[in-house]
């Protein structure tokens, strides 16, 4: 899911890479995350609808420099989901950027991963596409 911000990579970077405040852009859903900045090796845990865990884990870290995009890369470690996410700020000049954010994830258990991917494949881009949406209206507000 690709946004264009009216925002500088690293402000977007920064806002994206607060963990712990991604309560404000996922639908009811807590988090429980390090402070910010995040740092490889960090773990959060967010629960939806109050009973739907989500474990995971950062991967990389790389802050939007010299022109060059920003990177955070997050792995789901179960005890449901299990996958990678991807989220790229690009900046696009000054005062503009563009947010990739992308979910490779699928269901634990005996189905086969191909099979739950589809599954969960729509669902994570509309929480993915309102979430940016919860971003830019933030940012423009």
């Amino acid at each position: 899911m690709r946004r264009v911000l009216p925002v500088p990579a690293e402000v977007a970077f920064t806002l994206i890479g607060d963990l712990a405040g991604h309560d404000r852009w996922i639908p009811l859903t807590t988090i429980d995350a390090p402070p910010a900045p995040p740092r490889p090796g960090d773990l959060m845990e967010a629960v939806t609808t109050g009973f739907f865990v989500d474990r995971m884990r950062v991967e990389e870290v790389r802050a939007p420099e010299g022109g060059r995009p920003g990177l955070l890369r997050v792995r789901k470690i179960g005890p449901v989901l299990l996958g990678d996410v991807s989220i790229e700020v690009e900046p696009l000049g000054p005062g503009r950027c563009a947010v990739d954010w992308g979910e490779q994830v699928h269901l634990r258990g005996p189905l086969p991963r191909r099979f739950t991917t589809a599954l969960l494949t729509p669902v994570l881009e509309g929480m993915t596409a309102l979430a940016l949406w919860r971003i830019e209206r933030y940012l423009t507000r």
